[in-house]
């Protein structure tokens, strides 16, 4: 589905299911007492901006007496949430005997509606050597009677060198990845890590990259192209938020060129890099973000470039609640060794819950794959799964000065060109259809079909005709369909005017094109040639205003 076209409903599904999960909570951090201190967890949502982060409210949380604990100090006192300011705030007796200068640590209890916490997040170093599952939990200063706290201030912020703890002060908390598209053809936007430990894997990538483009070729599917090492774009790299029609083989040429010749940088900042995608103008159905380690910088080069912290991971989590915010489905991709094992934790905080199984590729929110050549068949999968037992038409419109059966320079269609679909197959729904293309730049239509069992349908596919447009036929077929996802140019059979029928299984993706073209414009008249007019003889008069210009003496007055 295109992403621009559902942007505004799905913006409008997010910020009411916000409202309705989000009660109203006070907004006023309290004051101690002489006999009490209060500490403030500042909890956040989404990234507003390069360096802030919006508020979250009815997150949950509860003061522990280590960070293994599992039930809170106490059920009054030690258990706060957060309100529309994103302030989480605990009124401590201090004086309470023995207990007077108490050390507690906060940690989460539970997540707001559309939300879910990540209790452990990985880290270790950038290299994915020494990984520890680091608890989600922070240690409070001693309490002191009259004293207030704050985690952006006086505990919980941290960004000592080194330090798997330090953190930027602000709980994180990671958006529910919004629901997977089930249409085929997609807008999507591709995010790709460029540091230099891809190394002399980065063919690899660049053809996994090519594998996922090549499975949306032959779908209404555009494209958008992103970059990161320590910043975004990655050094020798640019942006490429505009989306890319990859419709046709040409199309995917043109997209797969862009980073043909793109070389790596160094550092890996995720944080940079989902921020770039939330902050572009268009809206994506997908991103997916292909990266090969866990996140060693954030902000503007924060971090030490070596090892990832609770800060580097959190950061993550906060932009890419942005890119959900905006109804983006967030599939996170890591590739080899540095992203094993417990790196699944911070692929999960930045994407969704349910991680690849091998046979989920359609519903899956991370895969862990062991190489570039499996993470791009994952990516097939991914893409093709959305187009099986459907057919999907791709006009195109040949130059005007064409002759026969030449389509040489032929472009997709622009809005507007109407197809139906019908079927007479027994237990085959979701026909008959009636599609037109519209201003996507794709010139594309699909029909879903529904089956009862596998099977097969013949589809029959009628154009609505344009006035001024002829027919191309390809080896005297009226369409030219291949099956998208064994590859292969499937059998068509030619109908009235120009129509067309084909099967489709209901395993199978079946893509086809039609092809038309544009009478030649007339030449032009040629002008008639204008004879110059002569110039006018000059007026006779009298001899006494011959020294006129404009009149000649008269002959007979000499």
């Amino acid at each position: 589905m295109n992403g621009a076209r559902v942007a505004g409903v799905m913006m409008a599904n997010v910020l009411c299911v916000g409202l309705l999960a989000v009660p109203s909570f006070p907004r006023a951090v309290p004051e101690p007492s002489p006999d009490t201190s209060v500490v403030t967890v500042k909890v956040g949502g989404d990234r507003t901006g390069p360096a802030r982060v919006g508020p979250l409210a009815g997150v949950e949380l509860g003061l522990f007496d280590g960070p293994d604990a599992t039930k809170p100090v106490d059920d009054v006192w030690g258990v706060c949430v957060s309100d529309h300011d994103g302030d989480c705030s605990f009124v401590i007796p201090d004086a309470r005997g023995a207990d007077e200068g108490a050390r507690y640590y906060v940690k989460q209890l539970s997540a707001p509606g559309g939300w879910y916490a990540n209790l452990r997040l990985r880290t270790g170093h950038g290299s994915g050597a020494y990984s520890v599952a680091t608890p989600y939990a922070f240690e409070l200063p001693a309490s002191a009677s009259g004293a207030t706290y704050t985690s952006t201030r006086d505990f919980v912020i941290d960004d000592t060198r080194g330090e798997a703890t330090a953190s930027t002060g602000v709980w994180q908390q990671s958006r529910v990845n919004p629901r997977p598209d089930l249409t085929c053809g997609l807008d999507v936007a591709l995010l790709l890590d460029l540091s230099a430990s891809v190394g002399r894997a980065l063919p690899d990538l660049k053809a996994a990259a090519d594998t996922f483009t090549d499975a949306l070729t032959g779908t209404p599917s555009r494209m958008a192209l992103f970059t990161f090492d320590r910043r975004s774009p990655s050094v020798g790299t640019v942006n490429r938020p505009e989306l890319t029609p990859v419709s046709t083989e040409a199309g995917a040429a043109a997209f797969k060129n862009r980073y043909a010749d793109w070389e790596l940088g160094s550092g890996t900042n995720w944080d940079r890099g989902l921020w770039a995608v939330a902050e572009a103008a268009p809206r994506y159905d997908l991103l997916v973000v292909l990266t090969d380690g866990n996140p060693t910088f954030y902000d503007s080069l924060l971090g030490d470039g070596g090892n990832t912290r609770i800060a580097e991971v959190e950061a993550g989590i906060f932009s890419a609640n942005a890119v959900k915010a905006e109804g983006t489905r967030v599939l996170a991709v890591g590739v080899g060794n540095r992203v094993t094992g417990l790196t699944a934790r911070n692929l999960r905080a930045i994407s969704g819950t349910t991680a690849f199984s091998g046979s989920n590729a359609a519903d899956a929110d991370y895969f862990q794959t062991r190489d570039y050549a499996e993470a791009g068949q994952a990516l097939r999968d991914l893409a093709r799964a959305r187009c099986r037992g459907s057919l999907s038409v791709i006009k195109q419109i040949v130059p005007a000065n064409n002759t026969g059966e030449d389509v040489t320079g032929a472009a997709p269609a622009g809005s507007g060109w109407e197809f139906t679909a019908e079927t007479t197959t027994p237990g085959v729904g979701g026909l008959p259809g009636r599609e037109s293309t519209i201003d996507d730049g794709t010139g594309s239509v699909n029909f879903g079909l529904t089956f009862n069992e596998d099977t097969a349908a013949e589809v029959t596919v009628a154009e609505t005709r344009r006035p001024g447009h002829t027919l191309v036929t390809q080896d005297g077929q009226n369409a030219v369909c291949r099956d998208i996802d064994a590859g292969g140019d499937v059998p068509v059979t030619n109908g009235d005017g120009f129509g067309f029928t084909v099967e489709v299984p209901s395993d199978a993706a079946i893509s086809c094109t039609v092809y038309s073209r544009p009478a030649p414009s007339p030449a032009p008249r040629p002008r008639p040639t204008l004879k110059p007019k002569p110039k006018p003889r000059p007026k006779l008069c009298h001899k006494e205003r011959a020294h006129r210009e404009h009149c000649r003496p008269h002959p007979g007055r000499q």
